[in-house]
């Protein structure tokens, strides 16, 4: 039995032969546009996250070192019989002091005050400000300190020791961070 197409029991939009509606057809222009300008903000926003992650992880970084050159100058102090009591003959070296001359205590024999020297220099070349002193020049190319392109130091890094009340020996490690600003470290340790 068949029906005429006005009386079919199916709706006009779902009939055979006749156009569907616009609404059914797909997106838009301003919907596909409006989803593109959605997940472009949502990526920008993922990278912006990333960006600040990394800064995060660097600056994490360059404190771990400096801390860790802290320490070493510290355990160099403890270690020289000339550093006790409280490394009275390694302060008095102060920021922006140029590391002192010192004999490769590596490759000669040295005084426990030719050590203190060496220490203090090998220390302050560690850093990274003076890369370029005599100094350290002298003491990277005698296999004292490792090349500069293996290990140059902070940015802008400079170290002082202090002995503070003829007891406290402090240590301070200072550098720049990637926004221009200064941090700084201190260890200190009775004698």
């Amino acid at each position: 039995m068949s029906y005429p197409m006005s009386k079919s029991p199916l709706p006009a939009n779902l009939r055979p032969g006749l156009r569907r509606s616009r609404r059914n057809v797909g997106f838009s222009m301003i919907e596909l546009l409006v989803a593109v300008l959605v997940m472009g903000i949502g990526v920008l926003g993922v990278a912006a996250l990333q960006l600040v992650s990394l800064q995060n992880n660097r600056a994490a970084l360059v404190r771990a070192e400096a801390v860790t050159l802290a320490y070493d100058m510290m355990d160099r102090i403890r270690a020289n019989p000339a550093g006790t009591p409280a490394g009275a003959s390694y302060a008095g070296l102060a920021l922006e002091a140029d590391p002192p001359a010192a004999t490769n205590c590596l490759t000669n024999t040295c005084t426990a005050a030719q050590m203190v020297a060496f220490d203090q220099a090998s220390w302050k070349c560690l850093l990274g400000s003076f890369n370029e002193q005599a100094v350290c020049v002298t003491l990277r190319t005698g296999g004292a300190l490792p090349p500069v392109a293996d290990q140059p130091g902070l940015p802008d890094g400079d170290g002082s020791i202090a002995l503070i009340n003829g007891q406290t020996l402090q240590v301070t490690v200072r550098w720049m961070e990637a926004g221009g600003q200064p941090r700084t470290v201190v260890i200190e340790s009775q004698g």
